[in-house]
């Protein structure tokens, strides 16, 4: 027959309440007030294989609903969630890569997965490919055609190596390099650095190019006297004295003699607040266009009044 010990009795009763407080810790947190949420999961790629280049397919962030405990659920939900996709099984052309629960990392295993959106990633990818490819100069002149002639474009190096899509490096014969002239440089030679431009995926090397080159049409110096234009919508309100100002400009040598480029220079007036027949002197404002550059150390200033 058993013998009761009442020695081990305090020690029975701590197992049983342990047990206890165990069952109903697991109660609460796994049976009690189950939720429903949906989260945003940022998404990090990682296993491309080294021949090819992904095109198209990749997205930054997917949604997940889970069920599961209130408490996890809030605490999960308060967290910056990122889950890796490994991309090493991706083939040339299209690859289907299912998201599902199989594919979520340990964050989101404790509970039970409803709904991913996206479900599937079709991730598009081609051969990647190098080639080396000659940089070809395209000048462009923010004047009419002929105002600036430029010589002895030099361009460092004068080849680059293009990197990414077989598809679109493939058709590229070169890449085209825009120098867009500076109408004040006329007559100088020009140094400096540009960035290459590329599609999307493509990659040169070196990323920029030296260039040089000398803008061999010269400047000219030509004096005009400039009507003053009252600038209002009620303009005719007021007169301007004088009505002309005498301006010194300097223009490329091939517009010295353009009229239709030399009326876009002005002289421009806004006035202040003024009653009938009164008068101030107000600083007039240039406009001059492109490639002219004044050479009057100061315009005075004007009078304009309001008519009575």
């Amino acid at each position: 027959m058993m013998s009761f010990d009442p020695k081990k009795m305090p020690h029975l009763l701590s197992a049983i309440v342990a047990m206890v407080t165990a069952v109903a810790m697991w109660y609460v947190v796994s049976v009690r007030d189950r939720l429903e949420v949906q989260l945003e999961v940022s998404i990090d790629y990682n296993g491309v294989p080294p021949d090819l280049v992904v095109t198209d397919g990749l997205i930054s962030k997917i949604h997940v609903r889970l069920r599961g405990p209130e408490l996890l659920l809030r605490a999960i939900s308060q967290q910056t969630l990122k889950q890796a996709i490994n991309l090493s099984g991706i083939k040339k052309g299209t690859t289907v890569v299912p998201l599902t629960g199989d594919h979520m990392g340990p964050q989101l295993r404790a509970f039970e997965l409803i709904d991913v959106q996206p479900p599937r990633l079709v991730i598009k990818a081609d051969t990647y490919m190098e080639r080396s490819v000659p940089v070809r100069a395209e000048i462009e002149s923010p004047l009419r055609s002929g105002a600036l002639t430029v010589e002895n474009v030099i361009v460092s190096p004068a080849s680059v190596t293009l990197r990414g899509p077989e598809e679109l490096i493939s058709r590229m014969s070169h890449v085209p390099l825009t120098i867009t002239l500076d109408p004040n440089a006329a007559g100088t030679t020009v140094r400096t650095s540009l960035p290459l431009d590329t599609p999307g995926l493509v990659t040169a090397v070196p990323s920029r190019v030296e260039v040089q080159y000398t803008i061999t049409s010269g400047r000219s110096v030509v004096t005009r006297q400039v009507r003053v234009e009252v600038e209002a919508q009620d303009a005719r309100h007021y007169t301007v004295e004088p009505e002309t100002v005498e301006l010194l400009v300097e223009v490329p040598e091939a517009l010295a003699r353009n009229s239709s480029y030399l009326r876009k220079l002005g002289v421009i007036v806004v006035p202040p607040p003024l009653e009938e027949g009164q008068s101030r002197q107000v600083e007039p404002r240039i406009r001059l266009p492109e490639g002219m550059v004044l050479l009057n150390p100061s315009v005075s200033p004007v009078t304009i009044s309001r008519k009575k």
